[in-house]
């Protein structure tokens, strides 16, 4: 079983159906629309499903919190990931009056992605958080107010009785997400050899997470030298509070490359050997582009 960012018509169904035939078992992979993205990763973990599909990262408004700071404390890992472009919709009641629409319902990441847009066309609305955008749009089409509208994908739209009032109301053109596919690390999921070897757009990528234990000056420049001396490219740097109390960091790392690759596996060798400081892999794993 397969757990996803619910309901139905969400782009983390979407990918969830991009892994769905790409994944290693006996039986037909089976999805399943879960409230939250807190919710997919508890799920995963205690073993209710075997897998989840969760946004890691967008391209205008940065990393997904939930996602990054639940891989610091659990024993997931990052099997895959695909990246969709995103196309966000604004959707309400047939003949709404722009000038009347007083909330827009969605997920707080694709209102900060539309953020212009809204106030261009709904200078006086206010943006309600909402789990996830399919949801939105599903509130809205069952409360029928004039004064709602919704910000939802395509999908999230068909077979509701709403219309689309703005199509692509993201703000700036290439918006796309990052979606991860989690496993517990002692129930790896695999895809087929055969669609690692034949897929178009894929790249090999490792994230780790790195607490320094000893802070002094220079130290996260201990590590960034240790991969540029491999000639390892980095995609990610991002730190976290530890929740140690203020000044205490932790950075998320993301390398591009084969994981197998001896200077990368050297280099991780050499940074974890590097005293004071703790690694943790979050994961080897294809990466996937749709267009």
């Amino acid at each position: 079983m397969l757990g996803y960012l619910g309901p139905r018509g969400t782009y983390s169904e979407t990918a969830a159906r991009f892994f769905m035939d790409k994944i290693e078992s006996e039986k037909p992979i089976e999805i399943q629309p879960i409230a939250s993205i807190s919710h997919v990763l508890d799920d995963v973990e205690s073993g209710r499903v075997q897998m989840g599909v969760v946004p890691l990262e967008n391209s205008l408004e940065g990393s997904v919190l939930v996602t990054l700071d639940r891989l610091a404390t659990s024993p997931l890992l990052i099997c895959a990931e695909v990246v969709l472009p995103i196309r966000h919709m604004v959707y309400g009641l047939k003949g709404t009056d722009f000038e009347k629409v007083e909330r827009v319902y969605s997920h707080p990441q694709a209102l900060a992605q539309c953020r212009n847009t809204l106030y261009q066309h709904f200078p006086h609305a206010e943006h309600v958080d909402y789990d996830s955008t399919a949801g939105a749009v599903q509130f809205v089409a069952k409360e029928k107010s004039p004064a709602n509208v919704a910000i939802g994908s395509l999908d999230s739209g068909r077979d509701i009785e709403l219309d689309v009032l703005i199509s692509d109301a993201q703000d700036t053109t290439g918006n796309e997400t990052r979606f991860a596919l989690v496993c517990k690390a002692d129930r790896i999921v695999s895809l087929y050899p055969e669609v690692l070897s034949s897929q178009q757009n894929t790249s090999e990528k490792t994230s780790i997470l790195l607490a320094l234990g000893d802070d002094h000056p220079g130290a996260l420049y201990e590590v960034l030298r240790v991969f540029a001396e491999y000639d390892v490219n980095l995609s990610k740097l991002e730190s976290r509070p530890t929740r140690k109390g203020l000044g205490s960091y932790h950075f998320y790392i993301d390398l591009i490359g084969d994981p197998h690759d001896l200077g990368t596996k050297e280099a991780l060798e050499r940074v974890q050997a590097i005293k004071g400081f703790s690694m943790k892999n979050i994961g080897s794993y294809p990466c996937f582009l749709l267009e």
